[in-house]
């Protein structure tokens, strides 16, 4: 499994918004095999290679990402014929249940990767925030730079408060990642702090 050529895979994240491109990539997977190394030991293979497809989907579609990546892999015959009929079918459902807001996993490494893309496998909160801030700047260009600013923040706000959707996590280690890298985030846009908000952001040119 480790001899598998994923480079023309790799090479899609060179063309996504900044929120998934090739940085992405790095950072969820690095996160994942972390997890990986102490709750899927004999699954880190698999897991790199679900970490590296992952997003392949927007290729396709942004909206239904997830859906359009499994159906990518599941014509992928290159990749079926280097995996066993078990591996091939938990990569496909590792990709296709990832994203937070609509994802079921149900296996070991499917709920790996899920938590590996919480808050875009970073450890960092301006990071984090800054990719949320870049996307606006591309996709709502008419924004003045402080509407640019709240829109990241109450994104974060509503995906990551406890309760919602994006704190939804399978390992302990994630949710104490996502305290380190959205609490403040909240914590500032609830007290409307602009400020620290704007500290956070960074001029993360790979981005686009």
């Amino acid at each position: 499994m480790g001899n598998i050529d994923l480079s023309k895979h790799e090479a899609l994240y060179g063309s996504f918004d900044g929120g998934h491109d090739r940085q992405h990539l790095i950072a969820v997977r690095n996160c994942a095999l972390k997890l990986a190394k102490k709750y899927a030991p004999n699954k880190t293979d698999l897991v790199y290679i679900a970490a590296t497809l992952h997003d392949i989907g927007l290729s396709i579609d942004r909206e239904n990402h997830e859906i359009e990546g499994e159906k990518l892999i599941r014509s992928d015959l290159y990749l079926k014929s280097q995996l066993s009929p078990d591996d091939f079918e938990e990569l496909c459902h590792s990709v296709g249940q990832h994203r937070a807001s609509t994802g079921k996993p149900k296996s070991i490494v499917a709920k790996i990767i899920s938590d590996a893309d919480r808050g875009g496998g970073s450890n960092d909160p301006g990071e984090q925030f800054s990719r949320a801030y870049w996307y606006g700047k591309k996709n709502y260009p008419d924004l003045t730079d402080d509407e640019q600013i709240w829109r990241a923040a109450k994104h974060q706000t509503e995906k990551f408060s406890p309760g919602n959707y994006g704190r939804r996590t399978y390992f302990p280690e994630t949710e104490i990642r996502l305290k380190k890298i959205i609490d403040p985030i909240i914590k500032a846009y609830k007290n409307q702090d602009l400020k620290f908000l704007k500290s956070l952001v960074k001029p993360l040119l790979h981005l686009y």
